[in-house]
């Protein structure tokens, strides 16, 4: 098992024997920020992120469970195991911890929902408004979150639920070709074949590099042959 700082100690001294001393010195500055982390309270959330930075993903998944064993329950710490679950393609885990992600942003909405409405029962209006600022700070789940739950939902192949979510992050940015693309694979798996390749029309439009990634995703290959997809690819003319 390689450690992080083990990890970027050797880097660093590879690139001093390249003469790249710079680099070496930017490398063994997060060598020290490591260090400085195992003094934190989220020292194991931070490890895990060290060890999502260097691909060892098992290690993750360990470091977060442990975590989860020592520290209170976060929302970070489940979004955070849900994507290493889902790299390491343990699907049914990650859909479980993006689901605990979830309950426990919804409670803590609902925690101070209920604490306004308690100031203003009892006429603590001062404090109600307090409790108001701080439920209009809490933002609803982002499309980071719903984006990684899409792509869980599709690996388990409950393709309308996945797409529910790709256009949960559709709401914030309508034209993002990423989430677009996976919005049409997860609608070309849900039988809508017409209305996945008039969204790819559409990413064409807003990203011609589309059919680099098509060219080589079998996930499209039941369409492979449609007049509108051979367009889109530059196949067949109008």
């Amino acid at each position: 098992m390689v450690e992080p700082r083990e990890h970027w100690i050797l880097k660093a001294e590879q690139l001093k024997k390249e003469g790249r001393f710079e680099e070496a010195i930017k490398i063994l500055d997060k060598v020290n920020e490591i260090k400085n982390e195992e003094r934190d309270v989220d020292f194991w959330y931070k490890k895990a992120q060290n060890y999502c930075e260097i691909g060892e993903f098992e290690q993750a998944k360990d470091t977060l469970y442990k975590d989860l064993e020592i520290n209170s329950k976060k929302y970070e710490t489940y979004f955070l195991l849900g994507k290493v679950l889902c790299s390491l393609k343990k699907y049914e885990e990650s859909l479980e911890c993006y689901n605990k992600a979830s309950e426990i942003h919804d409670s803590k909405h609902l925690r101070t929902a209920q604490k306004v409405d308690q100031m203003k029962k009892v006429h603590k209006f001062e404090e109600a408004i307090k409790y108001s600022d701080l439920l209009y700070q809490e933002k609803p789940l982002d499309p980071d979150y719903w984006d990684h739950r899409g792509r869980v939902l599709f690996h388990l192949k409950k393709f309308n639920e996945s797409s529910k979510c790709f256009k949960k992050c559709l709401e914030i940015n309508p034209d993002d070709p990423k989430i677009l693309y996976e919005l049409a694979k997860s609608e070309l798996f849900e039988g809508n074949k017409k209305k996945s390749l008039d969204m790819l029309e559409k990413i064409y439009k807003i990203d011609p590099r589309i059919t680099e990634k098509l060219s080589i995703d079998e996930d499209f290959e039941q369409v492979f042959q449609e007049k509108q997809f051979r367009i889109i690819m530059g196949l067949d003319e109008f």
